[in-house]
């Protein structure tokens, strides 16, 4: 037994020690990653062997990053140029840094077995913040231990194989003999190598971004990257971020949700009871990037705003479309692109694409559309990756992401961030052409975002304004008339509803539209060709409000979950809620209300002092009562949501 104890796998350079015992790690990983499927694969339907094989092999891209995180004292101690690794010293302290933190990185993969079936996401650094609160933890701990006892064999076990390989891994003497010149030389640039390969692997390879908890969306869709990603990564990558809390506002949910209710359904059925069917219309969402109100003259000329036309065309459309008082619910795009086409805002620190609630599952107007046989797609012209938008896209259940790769002729590219808008547009519309009806399709824009360049065929033909930004607004405006022309020729047009709004503002000239309200202020424009739907509603309206408007229009049939309303109901509040370095900030009628974190601050008429001079909170409590109650109920159930995992139903 001795002998077969002291058997000996390697015994010889530190560099190969340190390869093959981080191997005998990663195995591990890649096997408790796994677990969480074996033990509950009724939570994974579909999921076929040939899956199965993908996602392990793919969730390796995740696993090297948690296992370098973790073992990077002991691969700076190993891959140092120094003849000390060779005492038996060393090798007991870096033996021990080894076992010990190995061990704990099982732990979140192996905890997550017994945890996924209630979160049904991979843990996060919130899990904390449920474990610090309030006693039910404690009082579970001996249940869970009961319940999950194997789970706790399952580790002992991996540990003992863990130990049982790495004690036949073991550095030797043999390649000391060098002279001194030889030895640091040779170990010198293994150290650089290897420090230069951990790097590359701490950021999960040579993308221009680290990956992050979304990046697995790109090998999985939502409900399966639990597979692809391993615990010990989502909560080193959560850990920088400050998690949101539960909220406990309403103890009485049906108060709470009779103020705001975040479950939609506007099934509706005629005088005999029969559910009416749903209008399957094509859908397009235009996200303008940057298009602040200001530029519109639609939209500014009633604020007193008459050097505003830099939008001839959206004017001239807004005439034949329903024009709301649009607002932002951020005012970054990578928080304007789930909050127009998913209902999600960022109401928290950190953006939701980035956070560590990007891997819960969440209802889109993508996925909510395919499932009644819409086919459905994303355009951006800007560089695949940008802003994590393709992994996103992927999790809101998208068919098909079209980026700049995918654009056919790059000699398009405007050199900066991807395709002009007026060919990109024209490309989408052909694009469009080929969908089988009915379709759901999205753009984002980029030629409005700075350097605010402009195609050298069209140097001259749009005139300047006081910003830099308004002749590459206009250039966007007249790339969309050409788009309209196009469209317009096709067979699915006139079937088809048009959303426009923007991503975010640009920066201001006017005073109004410089302040907290104004750089929030949007279009936010529903056309349909031919159709009644026309006039100015002067109503509060936000992106949130898109995807629930939209979803009523067409009568969709099935609950859901929106952080917004639609605009045709009467009996939903009508608001804007933005967040800003911990601070909320509450739009509703004619009047701003604005928190310190939740702690009231100010209160003003906009309608009536439009550059919020006057703080109305100390004379007219009674009316930020009630935006506060307003906010309590939707941060109440946004907060829990997120936490829960609840934001999608089915």
């Amino acid at each position: 037994m001795r002998i077969f104890y002291q058997k000996t796998i390697y015994s010889g350079h530190p560099q190969i020690v340190l390869l093959l015992r981080l191997l005998s790690a990663l195995f591990l990983i890649v096997v408790t990653r796994l677990l969480i499927y074996f033990f509950h694969p009724s939570l994974f339907p579909g999921i076929t062997p040939y899956k199965l094989l993908y996602y392990t092999f793919t969730g390796l891209r995740f696993d090297l990053v948690a296992l370098l995180y973790t073992n990077i004292l002991y691969i700076i101690l190993l891959s140092s140029p120094f003849r000390f690794r060779s005492t038996k010293a060393f090798r007991i302290a870096a033996d021990v840094i080894f076992y010990v933190t190995n061990i704990i990185l099982l732990i979140p993969n192996l905890a997550d077995t017994a945890y996924y079936p209630f979160s049904l996401k991979r843990m996060t650094i919130d899990i904390f913040s449920y474990i610090s609160t309030g006693d039910d933890t404690s009082n579970m701990m001996p249940q869970f231990i009961r319940d999950y006892w194997y789970v706790f064999l399952v580790w002992l076990a991996a540990i003992s194989f863990l130990i049982f390989i790495a004690r036949r891994i073991r550095i030797s003497k043999a390649h000391v003999i060098q002279g001194n010149l030889q030895y640091y030389t040779v170990q010198s640039v293994c150290m650089l190598v290897f420090l230069g390969l951990t790097v590359l692997g701490l950021r999960g390879g040579i993308q221009l971004k680290p990956i992050g908890i979304l990046s697995a969306a790109q090998y999985a869709p939502s409900q399966e990257t639990p597979l692809v990603l391993n615990s010990a990564f989502t909560l080193m990558r959560s850990s920088g971020q400050r998690g949101i809390e539960k909220a406990h506002y309403f103890t009485d949910e049906k108060e709470m949700t009779q103020i705001f209710n975040a479950r939609k359904d506007y099934s509706s059925t005629d005088s005999l009871g029969h559910l009416l069917p749903m209008q399957k219309k094509n859908v397009f969402v235009i996200i303008l990037e940057s298009f602040s109100a200001e530029h519109i003259g639609a939209l500014s000329h009633q604020r007193g705003n008459k050097n505003s036309d830099f939008t001839p065309f959206l004017d001239s459309l807004a005439d034949q479309s329903l024009v709301y008082e649009g607002f932002a619910n951020g005012k970054r795009s990578i928080e304007g692109i789930p909050a127009v086409l998913a209902s999600l805002p960022t109401w928290m620190n950190e953006d939701f694409i980035t956070s560590q609630y990007a891997s819960n599952k969440f209802n889109s107007l993508a996925s909510l559309l395919k499932s009644e046989g819409y086919n459905t797609s994303f355009f951006h012209g800007g560089k695949n990756g940008t802003m994590g938008f393709d992994a996103f896209c992927n999790s809101a259940g998208f068919d098909n992401y079209y980026g700049k790769n995918e654009y056919p002729d790059q000699s398009d590219f405007d050199g900066n961030w991807g395709i002009w808008d007026e060919p990109y547009l024209q490309y989408i519309a052909s694009t469009l052409n080929t969908k089988q009806q009915p379709f759901m399709g999205a753009v984002f824009t980029l030629s409005s975002h700075h350097p605010y360049q402009i195609p050298e065929k069209h140097k001259g033909q749009f005139r300047k304004g006081p910003l830099e930004i308004q002749q590459a607004i206009m250039y966007s405006d007249y790339a969309l008339k050409m788009f309209f022309e196009k469209a317009a020729t096709m067979s699915w047009y006139n079937n088809t509803i048009f959303v426009i709004t923007a991503d975010h503002t640009s920066e201001a000239w006017q005073a109004f539209y410089q302040n907290r309200v104004g750089q929030y202020f949007i279009p936010l424009i529903f056309y349909q060709p031919g159709s009644g739907l026309k006039g100015q509603q002067g109503i509060i309206a936000q992106q949130t409000d898109i995807m629930p408007t939209l979803l009523d229009m067409l009568h969709y049939p099935k609950p859901f979950i929106a952080f917004g309303g639609s605009l045709l109901k009467t009996d939903e509040p009508r608001f804007n809620l933005s967040y800003l370095n911990g601070n909320y900030q509450l739009i509703q009628d004619e009047n701003v209300w604005q928190t310190d974190n939740i702690i009231s601050k100010a209160l003003y008429n906009f309608a009536h002092d439009s550059l919020l001079s006057k703080n109305l909170y100390p004379e007219q409590t009674d009316v930020a009562a009630g935006k506060d109650k307003l906010l309590k109920a939707v941060i109440q159930q946004y907060n829990n949501r997120m936490l829960e995992n609840k934001l999608s139903i089915h």
